[in-house]
């Protein structure tokens, strides 16, 4: 029999965090200036964009139970790799700006080359926690110092600008009153939400995380599904660092940096656990949308830079708390629901009569 109250608490609490969206941005609508207008949407989209697509990439991996520290790492390097592979040779320069290689790459040549590169960096990634059984969260991090010191050694510390704007197209383009970025962002989180839960993928990865021994003991393959996850994740931060570089315009010391840390952020808002096994993409995207919209209203309405890390720093263990409550909360409406199917599958015997 439907029980209301419990299948209403049920939707509530896995649609808690698009609600507090809602309630967040009714707040700045009423105090920030300027900020429920058209354009000041779409500049929280254009926020959300680059970090919705490395999000991507980090809850896939959060869904098998590791972590991917690297994220921030690739997306430096290889937006430096695609900007040298670009660039011209330097003559002429300001000092301020690094060299090219002086190859003048094909932008889709270069694209090919940054994906390609993102996904070796993830399987090695993968192929390291995996078959040498290192961990997971020591290797990203070590991989994330590798890339940001060869990105540094390959710019020699400075800028590197002259993308030509076939190239720039992701970052700068529109389709109509939308910005490419936020349709492709778009589309990546609703295809990956609908993979996820409609594959042989998805249902390997989700039991890889839950209990990596009984998805061996059912006849999945938990190494080779981790490996894929981190593959994902490296493509999605090439992507992300397409995007990124596309729009700057140039190669910069600090692209990248505090990715890791955000992406980690709002998929833990979002509702996907540390310890892996549960959680959704689209629930993940609320956290950066949340996020994306605290930043925007604080900053229409002039808050101290300092004041706004608390801020953050305040919803994260808001988000945390919350979360913890509602994976307390949802056995017990399990547990709940298969009583009463156990106590309405029970047929008592009844005497018969002569």
């Amino acid at each position: 029999m439907f029980d209301m109250k419990k299948d209403w608490s049920r939707y509530f609490i896995d649609r808690f965090m698009w609600i507090i969206i809602v309630l967040v941005i009714g707040f700045f609508a009423l105090f920030a200036n300027n900020f429920f207008t058209p354009l000041n949407m779409v500049n929280v989209m254009l926020h959300a964009s680059v970090l919705g697509l490395m999000l991507i990439g980090q809850a896939v991996c959060l869904i098998s139970g590791n972590f991917d520290l690297s994220a921030e790492g690739n997306v430096a390097f290889l937006t430096v790799l695609a900007a040298w592979l670009m660039g011209t040779s330097g003559e002429g320069i300001a000092d301020s700006f690094a060299s090219g290689s002086g190859w003048g790459v094909n932008p889709i040549l270069t694209i090919a080359i940054m994906i390609s590169a993102g996904a070796f960096i993830g399987w090695l990634n993968g192929t390291m926690i995996t078959r040498l059984k290192m961990n997971n969260f020591i290797v990203t991090l070590a991989m994330q110092l590798t890339l940001k010191g060869l990105s540094l050694t390959i710019s020699k510390g400075k800028n590197i600008s002259g993308l030509p704007d076939a190239f720039r197209w992701l970052g700068t383009g529109k389709l109509g009153p939308l910005p490419v970025q936020v349709i492709v962002t778009v589309l990546a989180v609703v295809g990956f939400n609908y993979y996820l839960n409609n594959s042989r993928f998805g249902r390997e990865l989700y039991a890889t995380g839950g209990n990596r021994f009984a998805a061996l003991a059912s006849g999945f393959k938990p190494d080779r599904t981790i490996v894929r996850s981190y593959m994902i994740s490296g493509v999605m931060a090439a992507i992300a660092a397409w995007m990124l570089l596309g729009r700057i315009g140039e190669s910069t010391l600090f692209l990248g940096n505090g990715f890791t840390l955000e992406t980690v952020a709002a998929a833990v808002i979002g509702g996907i656990a540390l310890s892996g096994g549960s959680g959704k993409i689209l629930g993940a995207f609320a956290g950066v949308m949340l996020l994306s919209v605290v930043d925007n209203g604080l900053n229409l309405m002039s808050m101290n830079p300092n004041a706004m890390r608390l801020v953050r720093g305040l919803i994260l263990l808001l988000a945390l708390l919350v979360d913890a409550q509602k994976h307390r909360y949802k056995p017990k409406i399990r547990k709940t629901r298969n009583s009463n199917t156990t106590q309405r599958s029970t047929v008592v015997p009844t005497e018969t009569t002569k």
